[in-house]
């Protein structure tokens, strides 16, 4: 799941983050990459080393933002008390190396709300291997207090660029995401990230009925639901 550029959540909705993710050890090394936000504050994207799902803090406050993203992002899709995962997820998903997580680092001091890593996050998303050729982005999120400053689309882009590298090179590379969507009203904010999508250069290749894919979850739903398998071949 993830979320577009749009918001606290640049957030794209779909099964693929619900289950815990497993990476090859090629994403855990990663190279980092660095961009500078809008207010001239030094950002990193990287896959972080494992230890840092040891953190606490760094964990929680990753959770809180990916549970504020999704529940702008699918308000009224699930009934209310859903949450989209928890730390002992988080801090799993990140022992696998399977979490970009784009960070700024902060003095390891009382005032950082007892992070002991020294890195505040701003959001994440999931990149998983599928095949040779193609791996599926999900989890994606950006806290509420980075909106407009173009992390969203930076952490697509960073994602993107692993895939390229790492499945085959451009023009045969693909990166698929998931999105859900409610088919008895029509959802503002998913109407806006998929229209942000596809100016990124994604296309809906299929449509699938969430409840019959995902029966135990079909009892959170709030109504009936489908979710967009998107793709994009990466040059």
């Amino acid at each position: 799941m993830a979320q577009g550029e749009t918001g606290s959540s640049d957030v794209l909705s779909g099964p693929a983050a619900i289950s815990t993710l497993t990476v090859p050890p090629t994403l855990a090394n990663a190279v980092p990459s660095e961009l500078q936000t809008t207010n001239e504050q030094s950002v990193a994207i990287e896959i972080p080393p494992a230890s840092i799902a040891d953190d606490e803090s760094f964990t929680t406050a990753l959770t809180d933002i990916i549970n504020a993203a999704y529940g702008e992002a699918e308000a009224g899709i699930f009934k209310p008390g859903y949450s989209r995962t928890s730390p002992s997820d988080v801090a799993t998903q990140l022992r696998a190396g399977s979490l970009a997580v784009a960070t700024k680092s902060s003095p390891v001091s009382d005032n950082t709300g007892g992070l002991t890593s020294g890195r505040i996050p701003l959001g994440c998303i999931s990149i998983r291997k599928l095949n040779k050729t193609r791996a599926e982005l999900g989890m994606f999120a950006v806290a509420m207090s980075q909106r407009g400053t173009g992390i969203g689309r930076d952490l697509i882009a960073w994602a993107e660029r692993w895939c390229r590298d790492e499945l085959g090179g451009p023009g045969v590379a693909v990166a698929q995401l998931e999105l859900l969507v409610p088919t008895h009203f029509e959802h503002a904010f998913k109407v806006r990230i998929g229209a942000w999508y596809a100016r990124l250069g994604y296309q809906i290749v299929g449509r699938r009925d969430f409840a019959l894919d995902y029966p135990h979850l079909a009892p959170l739903l709030a109504g009936p639901t489908e979710y967009r398998v998107l793709e994009k071949t990466l040059v």
